[in-house]
């Protein structure tokens, strides 16, 4: 887990999830910039220390991941964040790609949090079964021309959650592809990525 703490501390906090590399220097970055927003700010690591150095390898680790034990990660860090002084509700769990998957599976699993962030999570579902186990806002974002998550489940899976009441924001940016959030990555769209972080840092002074 790499953990980083603001200089100004807002008494909240962030359980971060990194994609299918592993928690990687741009996943670090990623949480030092969420704690100048004055964040604390966990990167939980469900890969427990090794980080992935090509795409095979990154996609063999993430196959291995057991979904049980990394929602115990995701838990954990939430009790360490509580020895900081930081209450569930006062928690967001955020999730890029792989991390995005399992930020949804917090939301639906009882995972307690104040709010949920799911950038370009694929196991989205709309069943409303499922849906009305989430208990805190739900913001979620998308690229349009990502082609490993349809555009319809999207739509599908914010139609749901407005069904259910369920407080969300779901926002699909056209002309972005996966991972666009990455700056790191090809794919970084760098007008859809700055307005998804100002997107999210105003739901989270909402949600928190």
């Amino acid at each position: 887990m790499y953990i980083s703490k603001p200089k100004n501390p807002n008494g909240k906090g962030i359980i971060l999830i990194h994609e299918f590399w592993g928690v990687i220097d741009q996943i670090k970055k990623t949480a030092d910039r969420i704690a100048r927003e004055g964040y604390i700010v966990f990167a939980a690591d469900l890969y427990g220390g090794k980080v992935a150095k090509s795409v095979d390898e990154a996609r063999a680790m993430k196959d291995a991941v057991v979904d049980g034990e990394a929602l115990l990660v995701i838990r954990d860090d939430i009790v360490e964040l509580g020895r900081e002084g930081i209450r569930p509700e006062n928690i967001a769990i955020w999730g890029f790609c792989m991390g995005g998957s399992f930020a949804y599976l917090a939301a639906i699993g009882g995972i307690k949090a104040g709010a949920y962030i799911i950038y370009y999570g694929s196991r989205i579902s709309d069943s409303k079964e499922v849906l009305r186990n989430i208990s805190a806002p739900v913001l979620g974002i998308f690229g349009g021309a990502d082609k490993s998550i349809p555009r319809e489940t999207v739509k599908r899976f914010g139609e749901a959650l407005e069904d259910l009441k369920k407080t969300n924001e779901i926002d699909i940016y056209d002309d972005a592809g996966h991972a666009f959030a990455n700056e790191d990555r090809e794919s970084y769209n760098e007008k859809a990525a700055k307005d998804a972080w100002q997107k999210t840092i105003d739901f989270l002074n909402k949600s928190l």
